[in-house]
């Protein structure tokens, strides 16, 4: 028996600490008093932080993570990242923190939608800071680093292209593709517009076997047919308007490798609303396409957006969802595999209230995007899902065939 407790005590130290690595603690006293909470990697809007509104005061984190607080809900206004433990933070941001972003340093494991470069006004990593996830970024959106910005941190793969002298991404560029804590004087408080991307494929560098993303697999988005003008390079992941820059309603062609597919949402910033499936490269997008992509998904053929069957990993559609009770309603049909954002297929979030499931099959529902937060899973058929408390609160799904 004293041994059966203490193999059960060992297991759940073991399980905590491997959670604890993947996530920050948050306090809203100095020297980590108070109450504390745990919040994982990921980005967290002011519903989501755990902590109250302006109440941190001090941040653990484990090797390998970093937390950015903003000043104000979705990730809007003052920020700054921190890389180390903080007993109390300096009084310009304690007590103002109302959405915060954990991740990690270097990336993870396969890809990392939360891939960033961190950029400082002063050299060796001082004063003020912002992140920027892959994207093209004007003057006007970088704000205060325009012309103001002095040293940088690259995670991951990416690489970035700084326009000097210029806040409409054109003109004289350099390519940046380092970290570095002072730039040198040509460029110091200079750029003033850039292009974050992932770095180009490397010809014969390994191959994208045994799961997980490899780092070379990307599609590239230009701004005028025949693959010309200003483009962009993504990895899979979720990007929407503020993510493609000048860029949003702006593709008119597409480079896309067999390997991946791209749902884009067509006069929309958000993933949501009316989209199309593009699975092969475009030298120019037709004109109801053309300029209307605000918004996109980028994705592996392998995960299956479940629509049609047709061939490359795609499977047979066999789970039907509908929005409404008994069946009616907007519906859409997926194969066995993940979704992360139902929003992404084009089904609207946290709208689910009924869902037809054949023999043999599983479903987990989570109530939270990127199948996180609380689940539910169900193996038969349901004309309505508030009995099981369930109606409407669906964001991410994965499907299994038993």
């Amino acid at each position: 028996m004293k041994k059966t407790i203490a193999l059960l005590l060992f297991i759940l130290v073991a399980t905590f600490s491997t959670w604890a690595q993947n996530a920050a603690r948050l306090y809203e006293g100095c020297n980590y008093t108070g109450r504390g909470f745990q919040l994982e990697v990921g980005q967290h809007r002011l519903y989501q932080m755990k902590i109250g509104n302006d109440r941190l005061q001090g941040i653990q984190l484990p090797n390998g993570i970093k937390v950015t607080v903003y000043e104000n809900d979705n990730f809007q206004g003052k920020s700054k990242t921190y890389f180390n433990n903080q007993p109390c933070l300096e009084p310009e941001f304690r007590n103002m923190a109302s959405s915060i972003i954990v991740e990690y340093v270097n990336g993870q494991p396969g890809y990392n939608q939360n891939d960033s470069v961190a950029f400082y006004n002063d050299c060796n990593y001082r004063g003020f800071t912002r992140s920027l996830s892959p994207g093209i970024y004007s003057g006007s959106q970088l704000g205060e680093l325009k012309f103001n910005i002095s040293s940088l941190r690259i995670q991951s793969n990416l690489i970035v292209k700084a326009y000097l002298n210029n806040e409409f991404n054109s003109g004289i560029a350099v390519t940046l593709d380092n970290t570095n804590p002072c730039l040198p004087s040509q460029y110091n408080d200079k750029i003033g517009s850039l292009t974050i991307e992932y770095k180009p494929n490397n010809p014969g560098g390994g191959n994208n076997n045994g799961g997980g993303w490899h780092p070379r697999s990307y599609a590239t988005f230009y701004s005028e047919c025949q693959n010309e003008g200003n483009s962009l390079r993504l990895q899979p992941g979720y990007y929407d308007g503020s993510k493609l820059g000048i860029l949003k309603f702006g593709i008119q062609s597409i480079e896309l490798p067999s390997n991946l597919r791209i749902r884009a949402f067509l006069n929309t910033e958000s993933l949501s609303g009316q989209s199309i499936q593009i699975t092969s490269s475009s030298s120019c997008l037709s004109v109801q396409y053309a300029n209307r992509i605000g918004a996109l998904v980028v994705e592996e053929i392998s995960g299956g957006w479940g629509n049609n069957g047709q061939g490359g990993g795609f499977g047979n559609p066999v789970i039907q969802l509908y929005s409404d009770n008994d069946y009616q309603g907007q519906s859409i049909s997926l194969a066995p595999g993940t979704y992360p954002m139902i929003a992404a297929l084009g089904f609207p979030d946290r709208s689910l209230s009924s869902i037809k499931i054949p023999s043999g099959y599983r479903v987990v529902l989570y109530d939270q995007p990127n199948l996180r937060g609380a689940s539910y899973t169900l193996t038969s058929s349901r004309m309505g899902l508030n009995l099981i408390g369930w109606n409407d609160r669906a964001s991410s799904i994965s499907i299994y065939r038993d």
